[in-house]
């Protein structure tokens, strides 16, 4: 049974990393645990600077407990169907499902893509999805792929956000990079960028477009890019794309997710169960990409996320300008150490655990 949530939970969740805001913890409680003036932009550290390990431990939890409070991503878990093996679990008279698949992650918030292979191609399950084909050859031209998704739209412009002077496929897979706002490792040899991309929407630039969608190139053909929404269920199908360049398919909803309809899940338990629509009978005929992460960010992931940022606020405040140490107090050692083991144990107490009953 899960818990919906606890009067002790961390609410205050405003995320902007550089304003020294996270998932888990804020720089004002990690100042206040100091008992130090508030971050700013002239305090060593800054306050981006305290956003940037904000972010790092946040990640270093997740790493310790095996599970996020964040929503993540996660791209292309693969699985092989077997109806009979898969549909004897558990033995009971009747089941109303043909197969499932067990998730890494449970806590799941998204099924992104549950693509289906039938034969000749992969069939997508869920959300709701648009494609744009590259141009055969290059534009020279700084062309434009627009997304629109409610009041936002979001261009993406070749020579700016990405380019195309290097192939089709060179091209989709800069443009992938883009929309999911991420570094290009593949491309930026050819490219000199030197930064993760960054496109936001027009007229607000706290509006990025990967929180509304999210990117691939197509494994059948890599000159087309699939863009998937991120938004809840299939409302994706309203978004739209427009381009004055390439091949594009509008948004269309895949999904018919309900106990009756082709597939049905226990999100917290992070299973697929296929009823109507499923894969051949073969390996790796399953490929999910989805986002989990829980809910709800309990009180101690908080504390220890709080405890482990001042720690390393204190192990690089050589100089002690912003934490005082006088000789009737803890020397900052012994501090940076208790917050240390603290937190440490409250990770430990938090770790995912597998039971295996024989």
């Amino acid at each position: 049974m899960g818990k919906v949530s606890s009067p002790s939970d961390f609410t205050n969740i405003n995320v902007n990393y550089t304003n020294g805001n996270g998932y888990y913890t804020t720089h004002t409680d990690v100042s206040n645990l100091l008992q130090i003036s508030a971050f700013s932009a002239s305090t060593t550290p800054t306050i981006s600077e305290v956003g940037k390990i904000i972010k790092r431990v946040e990640e270093r939890i997740d790493d310790g407990i095996k599970q996020s409070y964040r929503p993540i991503i996660h791209r292309d878990e693969y699985f092989s169907f077997d109806g009979w093996n898969k549909g004897a679990y558990p033995v009971s008279i009747w089941k109303d499902y043909v197969g499932f698949v067990q998730l890494s992650q449970p806590k799941v918030q998204k099924i992104v893509r549950l693509e289906v292979w039938q034969g000749n191609e992969y069939k997508d399950l869920a959300s709701a999805t648009a494609s744009i084909t590259m141009p055969s050859s290059v534009t020279n031209s700084a062309w434009t792929i627009s997304l629109t998704v409610g009041t936002y739209t979001f261009n993406i412009v070749e020579g700016t956000n990405f380019y195309d002077n290097f192939g089709a496929k060179t091209t989709a897979s800069q443009l992938v990079d883009a929309i999911n706002e991420v570094f290009p490792h593949k491309t930026a040899r050819f490219t000199g960028e030197t930064s993760a991309k960054s496109v936001t929407a027009n007229g607000n630039s706290n509006i990025h477009i990967s929180d509304f969608f999210y990117a691939t190139t197509d494994s059948e053909d890599s000159k087309k890019v699939i863009i998937s929404s991120l938004l809840m269920g299939e409302d994706g199908s309203a978004c739209t794309i427009s381009s004055n360049f390439g091949t594009v398919s509008a948004f269309t909803d895949n999904q018919d997710q309900n106990r009756m309809g082709d597939y049905w899940t226990i999100d917290s338990e992070g299973k697929i169960f296929f009823r109507r629509e499923f894969p051949y009978v073969q390996n790796h005929s399953i490929r999910v990409t989805y986002v989990a992460g829980d809910r709800r960010v309990p009180a101690p992931i908080h504390e220890a996320a709080t405890k482990l940022v001042a720690a390393e606020v204190i192990r690089h405040d050589d100089n002690s300008i912003m934490i005082a140490e006088t000789g009737s107090n803890i020397d900052l050692k012994t501090k940076h150490d208790i917050l240390i083991e603290e937190a440490n144990k409250i990770i430990d107490g938090k770790k995912n655990l597998i039971h295996f009953i024989s």
